[in-house]
């Protein structure tokens, strides 16, 4: 997955028949800041259908905003998601040029932490309480960071347009990985070459991986094939149904994960995920697991080593 945070969250699905409408709900965020304001933009948006599977934008196009904007369409219950928790989204991105979908994101836990979100995608879940559904217009370049939309899998739009997304969010539950963080350590002990040790389980449920702390990482991206599939040969470019999970080297922290019975949509063009992730992919047959230990220099540049576990689920339709 792209990080420079999370780039896209990815989804919890709903069917409905929905209209734009006016700003409601709560106001203010858990912290006692204002939620981010609707405007001209996002009020009008009207989809029809069941969002992260096969939502449509109805409204009339071309819609575009110079700061983003969040409208409520359909009023939620309960409680704001707190820093330790996360919150379940589907979300389906359109082209705010021409409204067509740039991506269906079925059912995902997304954590809410400030600094685990990009600041545009903070925007749209510090307020989100279930049941709720949003309209999000927000500038190309607010999810880009000025980079080429197309290095981001974001097809069909330039920076100086506005991508229109629509949120359906469900339950709140406390965030994996929240309960405990990787270790500082004074000294590292030689790499017994066993690990990172997996574990896939039943391939229902995700697998489990185990490094032990204060080992030295490796300098080099590490791919080995725990599983090979019976699929296409993955190409730069296709599109992939992908199952993940990942723990920092030490001590195997969970990181981040997101494994069901479907997957979520990768994008392997180069530019639209982290390089560690791209060359696991890519060479690999439709059906396999992969795993792979990412330096930082190939992952998120934030100076930790990451081991990841990747089921190639299927290709993306």
């Amino acid at each position: 997955m792209k990080r420079t945070r999370t780039l896209i969250p990815v989804a919890l699905v709903a069917a409905l028949l929905l209209s734009g409408c006016a700003a409601g709900g709560t106001t203010k965020d858990a912290s006692g800041k204002e939620c981010l304001p609707s405007g001209e933009a996002s009020n009008a948006v009207k989809v029809s259908g069941e969002v992260g599977k096969d939502l449509k934008l109805t409204s009339k196009t071309p819609v575009k905003s110079k700061e983003s904007q969040r409208t409520v369409m359909e009023e939620g219950k309960g409680d704001l998601p707190k820093s330790t928790e996360s919150i379940n989204v589907a979300m389906t991105i359109f082209s705010g040029v021409d409204g067509k979908v740039i991506q269906q994101a079925p059912e995902s836990a997304v954590p809410v932490a400030k600094d685990g979100l990009s600041a545009w995608a903070y925007d749209a879940f510090r307020c989100a309480i279930p049941g709720q559904e949003i309209a999000l217009v927000t500038p190309v370049k607010e999810v880009t960071g000025g980079q080429d939309p197309a290095n981001a899998g974001l097809e069909g739009v330039k920076n100086t347009d506005s991508l229109v997304m629509v949120m359906k969010f469900g339950k709140i539950a406390k965030a994996e990985g929240t309960e405990k963080t990787a270790e500082t350590c004074d000294k590292l002990k030689p790499r017994d070459k066993k690990y990172p040790e997996v574990d896939l389980g039943d391939g229902k449920s995700e697998p489990k991986i185990t490094i032990p702390k204060c080992i030295e990482p490796p300098k080099d991206l590490e791919i080995k094939v725990l599983k090979e599939g019976k699929g296409a040969t993955i190409k730069e470019g296709d599109k992939v149904m992908t199952n993940y999970v990942g723990v920092d080297w030490n001590g195997a922290v969970r990181f981040d994960g997101n494994w069901t019975a479907t997957g979520v949509e990768f994008d392997t063009t180069k530019g639209a995920l982290i390089e560690g992730f791209t060359a696991a992919m890519v060479g690999q047959k439709i059906g396999s697991i992969v795993q792979v230990t990412v330096p930082p220099e190939q992952g998120y540049k934030d100076g930790m080593t990451r081991t990841f576990v990747l089921e190639l689920v299927s290709e993306a339709k």
